[in-house]
């Protein structure tokens, strides 16, 4: 599988100029009309994450899930790998829940998903692990619930051929810290983690991803002031790109560098990752000098 060594073992480095440039898709928008994936392809795009938010795009209705499957089949036409499918979020989909009767519900919701990311051959699917707000009197009880469901969810994943990746959260969210996402996927070694930089309020980035190293099978790569996420085109906040490209290539990473922002534009998109990929040349030839 594409992405790191085995927990445990000194990763091999790898060489970000041969990471696939990555992007996150909304579904409302392709079925509206809104993403040409032909400029996608054209621009050197080779992977992309379907996202979408339930409440706006129901997957569970057969017309949505027929215009998913036209764009999933229009980008293999065009050579594009769809690398990961971005599970809802939101109360009905919150496996912290406290409730047994609402985390078996959200449990469920998540499963049903998983069996189409199995049918239609998506190897990973992102999965946020909480929704919030959280209380800090519940905290501990809230990951407790959420180290129950996670490994359920990774047995069904891996039935289907998919593996679970938990995503970082901010603000009261499970998952805010390099800690305690330690502790959500130690439950299950089945569990992979998608590291959003763009979500990392109390730590840098290249901290998470060097604490998770060995756990981390894809990312989501956008920029933001260090208050709260943003979703910024990379360069436009405070994230040191430099270290953050080094800290997955010191683990073994292996790509995609996924771009998760607002309204992407494949050609910024293109243009952003040489400019990073550049920048980070410049500074290891500088550093080997």
């Amino acid at each position: 599988m594409a992405g790191n060594q085995g927990a445990g073992r000194f990763p091999e480095k790898s060489d970000p100029a041969q990471w696939p440039i990555g992007v996150s898709l909304s579904l409302e928008a392709w079925k509206q009309g809104g993403i040409d994936l032909g400029r996608f392809s054209a621009a050197g795009i080779r992977r992309i994450e379907l996202a979408w938010r339930s409440a706006a795009f129901d997957m569970f209705e057969p017309e949505n899930e027929r215009c998913c499957f036209e764009l999933i089949v229009r980008a293999r036409q065009l050579g594009i790998e769809v690398w990961t499918m971005h599970l809802p979020y939101g109360t009905a989909w919150d496996v912290s829940a406290m409730d047994e009767a609402q985390r078996s519900a959200a449990i469920a919701l998540h499963a049903r998903l998983l069996q189409l990311a199995g049918r239609w051959g998506i190897g990973r699917a992102v999965l946020h692990p909480s929704w919030e707000p959280i209380a800090a009197e519940e905290r501990a009880a809230r990951i407790a619930a959420c180290k129950l469901a996670l490994p359920v969810l990774a047995g069904e994943a891996e039935r289907l051929g998919v593996r679970i990746a938990v995503e970082c959260l901010p603000r009261t969210c499970l998952g805010r810290t390099s800690g305690e996402m330690l502790e959500l996927v130690s439950c299950d070694g089945r569990l992979g983690v998608c590291v959003d930089v763009n979500h990392l309020l109390q730590e840098t980035p290249e901290h998470f991803i060097r604490q998770l190293s060995g756990r981390i099978i894809t990312v989501h790569m956008s920029d933001y002031d260090g208050t709260d996420e943003r979703h910024w085109l990379p360069g436009k906040g405070i994230i040191r790109w430099n270290e953050v490209i080094g800290s997955l290539s010191e683990q073994g990473y292996s790509g995609p560098f996924l771009f998760e922002v607002r309204n992407p534009d494949p050609d910024e998109v293109a243009d952003c990752w040489s400019r990073l990929l550049h920048d980070y040349k410049q500074a290891q030839d500088g550093t080997s000098g």
